[in-house]
């Protein structure tokens, strides 16, 4: 699908946005000015905290205005952002993309997107558009929609362009399991956001590893996933998880960078695919087909090959072939060999994984299977480091069995948020009891 793409030369190309109106004003849950997050305070030490220490982020949900499900996702470097939201207008519509002092949009830049009609959802057109060009550490004010229909005015900061960056990754919000206790999850999904905004303000993006949501066609629960103000202001990397397939709902909500065929699951728009940031290079592949699993080395080689120099090698998947959750083992261990055929012949440093609902960080994986454990900070380890992260909403608690392979297996009770950070030498992973902000498990790699 052809994306609009603009670069921002913004004393050649500032053009009046005019005629831009908003929705109905009714079901306002707040008010409908650009977000901002109160003063930060001073937190409480860690494993103290409670589900209100962060901030209020405050935004008006897209659902006050008859858009629906904006998405804002990873571009493909940091300099890039992709949007997709549903509209009800047949005429494709526009990002308004401006500097934060500009309130008024008197200046902003129109960026085009491409619509077509939605195969989910009756009478809504889908909305994408690349913006492109963004500079480091800017505050940056947008709106998205036409004269029909108008979203609220959000925020977007971008990260510093930098080797020295973090970000942030949960696992499974499975929104929807059980379904009783959807507006719990809902709850406990934006309270984890709001976490990730108050300690992670300069988060280059966040990881979701996949089951975004219980049942793939259900609307509630993607809108509960979906409509969260922290998500209006952070590009979302989204993996592809067993809960998400069954047909084109996960490929119309997200709008990806350098998508692959490989890995295809529903369509030929749920493949595997790659971005930058600093110096990592990250892989993000959908391994829920099981006839499609040796395309992976393939995409590993087609990625690798074309980010060559990146030192930090990443790679996201669903399905862990490392787990501890006894009920997935089998396919663990089905899909552990495809791995193996490309972990160590590519140098891949981390795995990061979903679908136990179970914590488990393994020691370093060898080219043969075997691992090799090192102590933190472990220097120029040889292997893989596998982690698999528990749920972020509290959608399911599981047990984990004993695993030879696993350094750490634990079960939670809480949803838990994980912070990466890296740096030329280093990469540090650090995993968080999301209401107390407890440290439960923190690891480093340092290579020369």
């Amino acid at each position: 699908m052809k994306k609009r793409v603009l670069y921002f030369t913004w004393l050649l190309s500032l053009v009046l946005i005019t005629g831009c109106s908003k929705g109905e004003d009714a079901a306002l849950e707040t008010e409908k000015t650009p977000i901002e997050a109160e003063e930060d305070t001073t937190p409480p030490p860690p494993g103290e905290e409670t589900w209100g220490t962060a901030p209020e982020f405050k935004a008006s949900l897209i659902t006050t205005t008859p858009i629906r499900y904006l998405s804002v996702t990873v571009g493909e470097t940091e300099e890039d952002v992709n949007f997709t939201w549903y509209s009800p207008s047949e005429e494709a519509g526009a990002v308004y993309w401006t500097t934060i002092e500009d309130t008024e949009f008197a200046k902003a830049v129109t960026v085009e997107a491409k619509a077509y009609p939605s195969d989910i959802t009756s009478g809504y057109y889908v909305n994408r558009v690349t913006v492109t060009g963004l500079l480091p550490e800017t505050e940056y004010l947008y709106r998205v929609g036409n004269e029909e229909a108008m979203s609220p005015d959000y925020t977007y900061t971008t990260p510093a362009f930098s080797d020295t960056f973090r970000f942030t990754a949960v696992g499974d919000a499975q929104i929807g399991k059980p379904v009783e206790e959807v507006d719990k999850q809902k709850n406990n999904w934006h309270k984890l956001l709001n976490k990730v905004k108050y300690h992670f303000p300069d988060s280059s993006f966040l990881v979701s590893l996949g089951d975004q949501v219980n049942d793939f066609d259900d609307n509630e629960q993607y809108s509960a996933f979906l409509n969260q103000g922290a998500l209006y202001s952070l590009s979302l990397a989204p993996v592809k998880g067993n809960h998400d397939m069954g047909g084109p709902q996960y490929s119309e909500h997200f709008m990806l960078p350098n998508q692959s065929t490989l890995g295809t699951c529903d369509n030929d728009e749920d493949g595997d695919y790659w971005f930058v940031r600093g110096n990592a290079l990250f892989m993000v592949l959908d391994t829920m087909d099981s006839s499609k699993w040796g395309e992976h080395a393939d995409f590993i080689a087609s990625a690798v090959e074309a980010n060559p120099d990146t030192k930090w090698r990443i790679v996201f998947s669903h399905f862990s072939p490392y787990n501890a959750y006894e009920s997935y083992l089998e396919n663990a261990k089905n899909l552990r060999p495809y791995f193996l055929q490309f972990t160590s012949a590519y140098d891949i440093d981390l795995v990061m994984c979903g679908h136990d609902h179970a914590y488990v960080r393994t020691h370093f994986i060898q080219e043969d299977g075997s691992y090799q454990a090192y102590e933190s900070p472990a220097q120029n380890p040889e292997g893989t480091m596998y982690v698999t992260l528990s749920s972020s909403s509290g959608s399911l608690y599981k047990r984990p069995t004993d695993q030879e392979e696993a350094a750490v297996s634990k079960k939670r009770d809480t949803p838990e948020v994980t912070d990466v950070q890296i740096s030329p030498n280093s990469l540090i992973i650090s995993t968080y009891n999301a209401k107390t902000w407890e440290l439960t498990d923190s690891f480093e790699i340092q290579k020369d």
